[in-house]
């Protein structure tokens, strides 16, 4: 009979120490302030690493996590000196302080200034990260205008751009030109009707002017279009006043002032108040 003698197993020596293997990960994070690299290496640790919630995106390599920082948008501060525009005697205009920053330093680059959806000025930021601007009163139509203001910062800061909004209400000075304006802005929206005179059934073209002069004024107009014409002083295009009629044949409406008119326009559209559309227009002041 043959006996088949098996090696015991071998223990493992206790005091050999077990090869730990560590993973030293290098992140590299694009810092927006002042464009520069950091780079920082992680502590060894057999724990899996984690990512921070604020981190964007992470591409992780051979050993590397690289890190992906999000473009951010300079903290902006907008200031207006004055809420109110006036024109006529005394006029003023409002200046706008933008005041534009990353972690509390300056922050290079340019503002422009929209009024109503036009671009009307651009100036570059100051060392300090200031500018001021103050466009000139033509700038703004009577009534509110939606002032925008663009921080566009120079390609080496790694910022975005960044907008802020405000309300700007313009005023003209208070003759009876701008109180007709007044008037006839607040029925924009109401009905075209054919030989409508008042709000409750709806204006023509000439039964608004009408309407809306005598109400501001209490003047009284003739009620056809060829009557409205010679019912006042005939002026320049260059000379045009809000409140003016601005006739053309067959057709009359409220000069507003800024190339605007408010008119009845057709049935289907109403009171409108938008830029002028006549080529050749004889503007009246009553």
């Amino acid at each position: 009979m043959s006996i088949t003698q098996h090696s015991p197993a071998r223990p493992q020596d206790a005091g050999a120490p077990r090869l730990r293997r560590s993973v030293v990960a290098i992140t590299l994070s694009a810092a927006l302030a002042g464009g520069t690299l950091v780079a920082g290496a992680a502590t060894a640790s057999a724990a899996p690493s984690t990512t921070a919630s604020a981190t964007p995106t992470t591409l992780s390599t051979a050993g590397q996590s690289i890190v992906a920082a999000k473009k951010t948008k300079p903290a902006v501060k907008v200031s207006v000196s004055r809420k109110v525009a006036k024109q006529g005697k005394g006029k003023t205009r409002p200046r706008f302080t933008v005041h534009a920053t990353k972690h509390g330093e300056p922050v290079k680059g340019r503002v422009r200034l929209f009024v109503d959806g036009k671009k009307v000025n651009v100036k570059k930021l100051n060392k300090n990260g200031i500018v001021r601007m103050k466009p000139v009163l033509k700038r703004y139509d009577v009534g509110k205008n939606r002032i925008r203001l663009t921080v566009v910062p120079a390609r080496s800061t790694g910022l975005v751009k960044a907008k802020r909004y405000r309300t700007i209400t313009m005023k003209a000075k208070q003759t009876g030109g701008a109180k007709v304006v007044k008037v006839a802005n607040r029925y924009v929206g109401h009905r075209y009707t054919y030989g409508g005179t008042r709000p409750s059934s709806g204006f023509d073209c000439s039964g608004f002017t009408s309407y809306v002069y005598q109400k501001a004024t209490g003047k009284k107009l003739p009620r056809t279009t060829s009557g409205q014409r010679n019912a006042g002083k005939k002026v320049s295009r260059s000379n045009a006043r809000p409140g003016d009629i601005v006739y053309t044949p067959g057709h009359v409406s409220i000069y507003a002032g800024n190339g605007k008119i408010i008119e009845s326009a057709r049935p289907g559209v109403g009171v409108v108040k938008r830029r002028m559309w006549q080529d050749n227009p004889t503007f009246v002041r009553i």
